[in-house]
């Protein structure tokens, strides 16, 4: 759904600069409690640093004021501004903080251009996961593609890349590519784009699941068994969230790769059943953590990611371009499930404004309202108040999360207008107006096709009363979304 990066662009709250005077000098304690936050809730989804190296080589130099290294004020004032967006959200910090710490970090960039790769791939990253809070001001696609291609050009994704080094450099070595690997190929599903490779050439294995400071020479690597109770500081997280990026990108080239054309039905049947059994597993087998203050190691995170997956799974795609009854009413069904569960981090205070979350919370409503367009038995079991209901529980979610950003505004009135138009249908009245319909698929870059399928649509006849109403969303329901139709990334690199 990657339209929706269009609507970044003129927030009046996220374009402006931060005035860099108005802002006094943090204090040593401030730096300390920041960099606590980030590894307590943001390097468990992406531990591209090691947390010992980086207090004695970088945090400690830099608080004496004598830094012997040329990256460590980018390295802690990027850190900072990364955990400054936790601290906004989470304890009603000064909301333009971060902004400080990351326009303090970016008047270091140039150093970047001096170092070594392997130090380069990690401050990309650590960019890389501002931008998810802040996608006005990084390029993701631009920095994660470029991340991943020095990886490859380090032989990184081989296994013959870590033979004969230190425990410590190993597995930062695999860290360092893993974290890579599945930023730029979230990257990529979301605004359908091609993937920059494939699983088949990668043989480098997964972190061992450690924690920063077993990674010492002395340390004794316990048997593969002994690991397997998943501890909040190590690299289960992590892992977990590998193993989910392989089963998207496999999805992904399967059903929505530009060179796909539609399957048989036994073996779409066959291929999706596979999927869906090991996205079953991937939830059931989910690390389960005591007192975890990171939104990542949560029951509900891995229900919103297993929720997403499937309605990439099920949506229309290039490989089923018709859906069936069923494939909508499981649409319907994780598109509720991931509102669900973002409601409940929501009612907690557990989650934040981020690209992510407004993608996958905009997909999921506009999913679910063209499943119910498309299936009157869907809309007769649920109702129209309790379609309504739904709705509503969207549109608080949506507005709450985004926090009086443009942004929100635009994406609910583009859902409120998408849902007006299908409330229409619980009643007897006139035809849903077919240029809104129009201007609603706009925004998901579709275009008019001319893909037959003569025997998946008899095989469906009669199942779909409403599909033909007006050809707007007849066109939607044969093609699904065209997520790579508009050009979303007027962004420079670092803005």
């Amino acid at each position: 759904m990657s339209s929706a990066w269009k609507l970044w662009g003129d927030d009046p709250d996220t374009a402006a600069f931060c005035d860099m005077e108005s802002f006094a000098e943090p204090d040593e304690t401030t730096y300390v409690s920041l960099v606590n936050t980030f590894f307590d809730r943001r390097w468990t989804y992406l531990p591209v640093l090691h947390r010992p190296s980086f207090v004695s080589e970088h945090l400690t130099p830099f608080l004496a004021r004598s830094p012997t290294r040329v990256t460590s004020n980018f390295l802690v004032n990027i850190v900072c501004a990364i955990a400054a967006t936790d601290k906004a959200w989470a304890q009603q910090w000064d909301l333009q903080r971060h902004k400080q710490f990351f326009r303090r970090a970016i008047q270091d960039v140039y150093v970047l251009s001096s170092v070594e790769d392997f130090e380069c791939m990690q401050c990309f990253l650590l960019l890389c996961m501002y931008g998810h809070n802040e996608p006005q001001s990084v390029n993701m696609w631009y920095t994660s593609g470029i991340t991943l291609q020095m990886a490859i050009d380090l032989d990184l994704h081989r296994k013959e890349s870590i033979s004969g080094q230190s425990l410590l450099r190993a597995e930062l070595s695999k860290r360092v590519f893993w974290s890579a690997y599945v930023t730029h190929c979230s990257m990529a599903i979301n605004m359908g784009r091609p993937l920059a490779i494939q699983e088949s050439d990668i043989t480098v294995p997964l972190p061992l699941q450690l924690r920063d400071e077993q990674l010492t020479d002395s340390f004794d690597v316990p048997d593969v068994n002994e690991l397997a109770v998943p501890q909040l500081m190590d690299t289960s997280t992590f892992n977990h969230i590998i193993k989910l990026r392989l089963t998207n990108a496999a999805v992904y080239k399967t059903f929505h790769s530009i060179r796909c054309g539609p399957m048989g039905s036994v073996e779409l049947d066959t291929t999706r059943q596979a999927y869906y059994l090991s996205l079953n597993q991937w939830l059931i087998s989910a690390p389960r953590y005591i007192g975890a203050v990171s939104t990542y190691q949560s029951t509900e995170w891995f229900q919103i990611a297993f929720h997403h997956a499937v309605l990439s799974l099920y949506r229309p795609s290039r490989a089923a371009p018709m859906p069936s009854s069923d494939d909508l009413r499981i649409c319907t069904e994780s598109a509720i499930g991931l509102i669900t569960s973002y409601s409940s981090l929501y009612a907690r205070n557990r989650i934040k404004y981020t690209f992510v979350a407004i993608h996958s919370l905009f997909l999921a409503a506009v999913t679910m309202l063209y499943a119910l367009r498309a299936s009157q038995q869907l809309r007769q079991e649920l109702t129209k108040p309790v379609v309504e209901t739904n709705i509503l529980t969207f549109l608080t979610l949506f507005r709450g999360i985004s926090d009086g950003r443009t942004i929100g505004e635009k994406c609910s009135g583009i859902v409120e207008r998408l849902a007006n138009s299908l409330l229409t249908l619980f009643d007897v009245g006139p035809i849903p107006d077919a240029d809104l319909d129009v201007e609603f698929q706009s925004w998901f870059g579709l275009q008019t096709h001319a893909v037959v399928t003569p025997a998946r649509n008899e095989e469906l006849a009669g199942e779909f009363p409403d599909v033909r109403v007006d050809l707007p969303w007849a066109d939607l329901f044969t093609e699904g979304f065209d997520m790579g139709a508009a050009d979303l990334w007027s962004y420079s690199f670092l803005e």
